[in-house]
């Protein structure tokens, strides 16, 4: 079955986890690393990188 909506699971983990790792370091910059804006930020990059590893045993979310 030939699906032209498919998305490459790993490659967008990867980049949306590149982007909350950007977004995490503006944040901890404008509001401090103990900031409620930097911990949710960190949670959340944290739970997709959580689902990376377990996608992608070899770290292949790029």
């Amino acid at each position: 079955m030939n699906n032209n909506n498919s998305y490459n699971i790993p490659s967008e983990l990867g980049i949306h986890i590149e982007f909350l790792k950007k977004s995490l370091v503006k944040v901890v910059q404008q509001y401090g690393v103990n900031s409620k804006e930097a911990l949710t930020l960190s949670q959340e990059l944290d739970q997709y990188i959580i689902l990376c590893q377990r996608c992608c045993p070899k770290g292949k979310c790029n």
